[in-house]
């Protein structure tokens, strides 16, 4: 497991935070975690300072180590403004990774904007049989999580600022960030 939170979106000076952003990524395989950290790190740097960040990186195989380590990830993912799946092949059905996020639980209450699962998906060396069945069963994880879906063939190593990454992970955030100032609106201190 990988946690992180970024101290340089604490604001010691008492400014006015955007919110709290939480990612989690599960990936399937060491090539998808290279994939899932460059996309989170992607979307972190997108956030920037006003965000107070935090990141979890898991493998899909820990959720099969022990029940208590299972629904402590699953939590943590409920939890996630933002939900990552990588995985390199889909030459077979990933039914594990499937059921795990139909355990998922809606977005958190109070939320106004959905989240957003993001799924990359396929490496070059591996084919996608499985790609068709793999996006649907996404789709209809993400819909019933109160979650946006995004997904990308990786194909190539990740480098760079993908604009399908960029503009979607622009626009969740300026979503999340309406649905905050509406609340703030609502309930001012």
């Amino acid at each position: 497991m990988l946690s992180i939170t970024d101290p340089s979106n604490h604001t010691n000076s008492g400014a006015l935070t955007a919110g709290k952003l939480r990612l989690f990524s599960l990936h399937l395989d060491f090539a998808a975690g290279i994939r899932a950290r460059w996309a989170t790190s992607l979307i972190l740097k997108l956030a920037g300072k006003p965000w107070v960040c935090s990141s979890e990186m898991w493998r899909l195989d820990s959720l099969l180590t022990a029940r208590a380590i299972r629904k402590m990830i699953t939590a943590e993912a409920s939890q996630a403004d933002v939900l990552l799946v990588a995985a390199s092949s889909l030459n077979h059905r990933q039914t594990e990774l499937i059921q795990w996020l139909e355990t998922l639980t809606p977005c958190p209450a109070g939320t106004t904007a959905p989240g957003l699962l993001i799924g990359l998906f396929g490496d070059e060396t591996n084919q996608a049989a499985e790609l068709d069945w793999t996006v649907k069963s996404c789709m209809t994880c993400a819909q019933q999580a109160n979650r946006d879906f995004i997904w990308h063939w990786m194909e190539e190593p990740p480098t760079g600022e993908p604009e399908w990454l960029t503009s979607h992970g622009a626009s969740f955030l300026a979503r999340k960030l309406a649905a905050l100032d509406r609340i703030r609106v609502a309930n001012p201190v």
